[in-house]
């Protein structure tokens, strides 16, 4: 249960960090987004200042050419002007300029406002400036015979730019005016180039405090672990200094006491050393809890260890056979066997009375550990050492707490065997895991970094 706590714990991590992901994406994007359209209102105020710097330069010339080649900063900035009547037909042009009027499919367009249209050419790094003409056309001259014509009053003559100028706007239905925007054109590339980069760096930042996230959590749960270390430390030393001593007494006077009773008495003196047994035992392993959990690792393998523990826990040898080499591990030897003692004396519990004192499914006594091999691990290989029973199995309350010191669902348990055994693991690079059978029961694994594997020496 544990285990799924902390697979959920990183689901809904990664949950939220993919929200967090999308939601700084489109905060990016949005950004991105209103940068892109401040850059575009600029390009097109710039546009019509050099519109208007162009017709204001045509009351000194003839033309929009002269009008453009006389000042340099126009010369430099358009590309070209067109003038176009409503079927499309060019009726002046200078510089680069379409021939008929272009359709607004072939360029990308942009917004513009009542009468003006803009268009983005970045072949040209440039935007397109498509105006409808400047004010309404003069009235044609009724045909027929001639009439009077009005008295005009008195007004001074146009020169030719003004006559230019206003016969250009009366016979033109639409103006083109390419103009180049050079900065425009870079400050987008630059964005466009940029909104991936800066999405990815937020990615990796939300991964990275994700990342953090977790570490410290994990960081917490060891700083509360070595909390409890503290504390059984402190109960540890009371208990070897008053527990260990008296009872030392107390076995020896119930040996005096077993020579001198009468027989019918044994049995009471009996349960006496059995009580003293079980405190003595959970003395011994809170010291094996607190001491240091590596050890001095050799090369061993945990087939010797499992037949060796089987033979003195269960009277016979409870190792399922195995092919090939014996693999082995770098571990304290005492270590190991004191992880194999807790995990086979927990499956002997946890039998069943139609498992006691026989097989069940291949399993002596209903008990069984087989050592196998496979890829995997720091090293390329790990092994595993499978402690079988056909018990009752984990409950689910149960197995939220099953490593937590002192817990145990037993009436004379202690509730530290399998904290021990994962902190000797845990110190070797291991893991211990507890999980129900599909046949029945419950399977404890060992899992530990390969050392390699030596031919095995049958006894």
């Amino acid at each position: 249960m544990g285990a799924m706590t902390g697979t959920r714990k990183r689901i809904v991590s990664i949950g939220l960090a993919v929200v967090a992901m999308a939601a700084l994406a489109g905060l990016v994007a949005f950004i991105w987004e209103g940068m892109a359209e401040r850059d575009r209102l600029e390009s097109h105020n710039d546009a019509e200042r050099t519109m208007n710097a162009l017709f204001s330069r045509l009351r000194d010339h003839d033309d929009f050419g002269s009008a453009i080649e006389g000042d340099e900063t126009l010369r430099t900035r358009i590309l070209g002007i067109a003038a176009y009547a409503d079927d499309g037909e060019r009726i002046y042009a200078w510089g680069d300029a379409p021939d008929t009027f272009p359709s607004p499919g072939s360029l990308t367009e942009g917004p513009g406002d009542a009468g003006r249209l803009y268009f983005d050419n970045p072949a040209n790094d440039s935007i397109v400036l498509v105006s409808r003409s400047f004010g309404p056309r003069p009235p044609k001259k009724p045909e027929g015979p001639a009439s009077a014509a009005p008295e005009k009053p008195d007004r001074p003559e146009r020169d030719a730019a003004a006559e230019f100028f206003f016969e250009t706007l009366r016979d033109a239905d639409f103006f083109y005016l390419e103009i180049r925007e050079p900065e425009y054109w870079m400050r987008r590339r630059l964005e466009d180039a940029l909104f991936p980069v800066v999405a990815v760096a937020l990615a990796a930042l939300v991964l990275f405090v994700r990342g953090l996230v977790l570490r410290n959590a994990e960081y917490r749960v060891r700083i509360e672990e070595q909390k409890n270390l503290v504390v059984l430390g402190t109960a540890a030393s009371t208990l070897a200094h008053e527990i260990k001593n008296p009872l030392l007494s107390i076995r020896l006077q119930a040996r005096i006491l077993e020579k001198t009773c009468p027989e019918s008495a044994r049995r009471e003196i009996g349960i006496i050393n059995d009580e003293v047994d079980r405190l003595s035992a959970l003395s011994h392993r809170v010291g094996d809890y607190l001491r240091d959990p590596a050890g001095n690792p050799v090369s061993i393998r945990p087939r010797d260890v499992a037949r060796e523990v089987g033979l003195r826990l269960c009277g016979r040898d409870i190792l399922i056979p195995g092919d090939g080499p014996a693999p082995s591990v770098r571990m304290d030897p005492e270590r190991l066997r004191s992880v194999l003692e807790n995990l086979v004396r927990n499956a002997l519990e946890s039998r069943s009375s139609e498992t006691d004192g026989g097989a069940v499914d291949g399993l002596a006594n209903g008990v069984a550990i087989e050592v196998t091999e496979r890829e995997g691990g720091a090293s390329g290989k790990t092994v595993l050492v499978d402690v079988l029973d056909r018990g009752s199995g984990i409950s689910a309350e149960a197995a939220a707490r099953l490593f937590d010191p002192f817990f145990t669902t037993k009436s004379r348990g202690t509730g530290i065997g399998l904290s021990v055994c994962r902190r000797f693991a845990e110190a070797v690079g291991g893991s211990v895991a507890l999980e129900d059978r599909p046949e029945g029961g419950c399977r404890a694994r060992l899992a530990l970094p390969s050392s390699g594997s030596a031919p095995e020496v049958t006894r």
